[in-house]
This record gives C-alpha cells, sequence and structure tokens, in this order.
C-alpha cells in the first residue's frame, strides 16, 4: 500500500508547487486518483545514509523527540512494538487552540528495497481505529492519514554519504471546512523533511571538499588563449556610470555601486577576503554550493549545461518582492559563466 501510494504521487504530472520555508527542500501538492483532498510532497537530499535516514524517522523513543515533541503540538503518545518491522503508534495533538484534540492511530512499518532504498509507511491502525469518527473517551476526534518515507542512496561527495528523501502526506483531520482550506492545512506537514536534513546537515563539509577539488584543477590551468579579450570584457563591464549610487549597509567590509534604470540595472562589489587567490576562485565557481544559496537566498541555482571544463550554463531563481502591493513572483535568470586564467 504504501510503495503503491508513493508510486502514485510520482507519477501524477499535475502538481502545484508550494512555497517551502526551506529552500534546499521542494514542496508540491498533488490530487491522487482524482481526489479533491491533496496530498502534500516533499523532495531533499539529506547528508547521511538512508539507513540514519530511517532510523531517525522510526525512533519514537529517541530523547531528541521527546524533547521536540510539544513544537509538533503533541500533547500526549504512545508506542506499542509488534515486531522489528512494525509498530503502533498513538498520538493526540492540540493543532490549534480554537480546534479540539486530534488523534492519530498509526501502523508504522518499514521496508528494505533492493537496490538500496528503504520504505517506511506510516498508515491508519484499522484493527485499531474501530470508533470511526467518534470522539474517544478522551475527547479527541480520530483524524485519518497516510504518510509514506522514500529514502534512496545517492553517490557520495567525498566522504559524507547522500540520500534523496521524498515524503508524502496526506491528512484528514476530520474538520467541516472547505477542502481548499484543508489543501493548505496538509502541506505544513512537510517540515518534517526539512527538520530531517537540517538535522544531518553537513554543507560545510560539501563545499570545503568541492572548493578543494575546483583548487587542484585550478593549479593546472593555462592562460587563456582569449585572456586579451577577457580582460577587456572586464574592463568594459566594469566602467562605473556616472550617476552610480553607494549602496550603504549591503555587506559588512564590502562597497557596493548600483545604478538602476526601468527594467535594467548595473552593479559592482568589492570586497576583501581572507583566503587564497584559487580558494576564493573555487568558491565563487561552485555555482551550486550551499554557503552560495545561503547568502543569495536564491531559490533554486543548477548548473544547467556543462559547456567545458570552465564554462557552464546555469540557472538560478529569486524571489523578487513586488514594489507595490502585487503579488511577488519568483524570476528565473540563465546566464553562461566561464572562468578564465589571464596571467
Amino acid at each position: 500500500k504504501g510503495k503503491e501510494f508513493y508510486e502514485k504521487c510520482k507519477v501524477n504530472k499535475h502538481r502545484e508547487e508550494i512555497e517551502s520555508p526551506d529552500g534546499r527542500v521542494k514542496m508540491y501538492l498533488v490530487h491522487v486518483d482524482g481526489q479533491s483532498l491533496g496530498t502534500g510532497v516533499a523532495t531533499t537530499v539529506v547528508d547521511t545514509s538512508p539507513e540514519e535516514c530511517a532510523a531517525y524517522e522510526y525512533n519514537f523513543e529517541s530523547r531528541e523527540f521527546k524533547r521536540t515533541a510539544k513544537e509538533r503540538n503533541i500533547i500526549d503518545y504512545n508506542l506499542v512494538s509488534r515486531n522489528q518491522h512494525t509498530q503502533y503508534y498513538f498520538t493526540k495533538r492540540k493543532l490549534h487552540t480554537l480546534l479540539p484534540k486530534r488523534e492519530w492511530r498509526n501502523k508504522i512499518t518499514w521496508k528494505r528495497e533492493e537496490g538500496g532504498n528503504i520504505v517506511i509507511d506510516v498508515a491508519d491502525a484499522k484493527d485499531h481505529n474501530d470508533n470511526g469518527n467518534k470522539k474517544n473517551e478522551s475527547g479527541a476526534k480520530l483524524a485519518s492519514g497516510h504518510t509514506v518515507w522514500m529514502f534512496e542512496p545517492l553517490k557520495a561527495i567525498g566522504n559524507v554519504a547522500q540520500t534523496r528523501v521524498t515524503l508524502n502526506i496526506k491528512q484528514d483531520l476530520k474538520l467541516a471546512i472547505p477542502t481548499s482550506i484543508a489543501n493548505k492545512i496538509t502541506p505544513a506537514f512537510l517540515s518534517t523533511a526539512s527538520d530531517l536534513r537540517k538535522k544531518f546537515d553537513k554543507s560545510k563539509e560539501i563545499d570545503a571538499y568541492n572548493r578543494n577539488k575546483y583548487v587542484g584543477k585550478l593549479k593546472k590551468l593555462e592562460v587563456s588563449p582569449s585572456a586579451l579579450a577577457t580582460i577587456a570584457m572586464f574592463e568594459n563591464l566594469s566602467k562605473e556610470p556616472a550617476d552610480k549610487a553607494k549602496v550603504e549597509g549591503s555587506l559588512p567590509l564590502s562597497d557596493t555601486l548600483l545604478k538602476v534604470e526601468t527594467g535594467k540595472g548595473w552593479g559592482k562589489t568589492t570586497v576583501k577576503v581572507q583566503a587564497g587567490l584559487l580558494e576564493t576562485a573555487s568558491f565563487f565557481w561552485d555555482f551550486q554550493s550551499h554557503a552560495q544559496q545561503d547568502a543569495t537566498e536564491d531559490v533554486e541555482r543548477v548548473v544547467e549545461k556543462k559547456i567545458g571544463e570552465w564554462e557552464t550554463i546555469v540557472r538560478r531563481k529569486q524571489k523578487l518582492e513586488s514594489t507595490f502591493v502585487g503579488r511577488h513572483r519568483n524570476r528565473v535568470f540563465v546566464n553562461n559563466m566561464a572562468l578564465h586564467k589571464i596571467a
């Protein structure tokens, strides 16, 4: 059932992207089998193995889970182990002060597949849910839901294991509200994927590994045959407009000049860094580094195509706020990015 649910969400092409609070977690809303109640889907890459991911999400007896239970609106929970692969998980939650308590009665099963994938299926425990939608003795109304985790191993980056994580969640809170409102509540449960990513985040180690790799290649790089043309292009681009303005407080220890016209802009930032030439060049060449995404706050940074060793087509998506009361929209920029050694 869990794998079937996952596959239906995976092949569904009619998906609506949801704004995610975590730039490294993509969130979508899909409608499986034409159902009006949407299913939330979150995808991300976690810096650890599938086994670590599965163990973290399956272990409800850890000190960390007990410490953070209130943050997840859990006011009471109980575990009943059935065997090494299955356990029953009962929770009571207070999702909002204006809403009555909700109870979930789940049967959680994990399974390892061929190829190293691990699946965790969190479904309604039918054999413990005979009261249907009636309130139980504690006054909490029974909710219904289906959650599936898929952990797929990826190629390691240096010594850091990588896992593609997909989380599918469908929740029916048994509320007398329009489906459109319920669909807005469902994605809130997807934040668990972000918590998992942050738990095992090794961005600094990965970025350092990639920089060192580029530094090694840069040491062998010869002066570019088009060095003179590159210098001329850079000097032309660096010419400062007469009516430029200095941006105050843009970045610490930096000087930023800016000129903005209708639909166009010119800018220049000069900064001193405490690093060597090759390491600094490697930092900026690593377009998809976590450090650059965090610094720029880009929604997405992707190398679209590799033309040569030191030339690529890159795409970045930025969230631009409207200067009026209008709706904020994302803008996509596609650029040619090349590195030249000029001396």
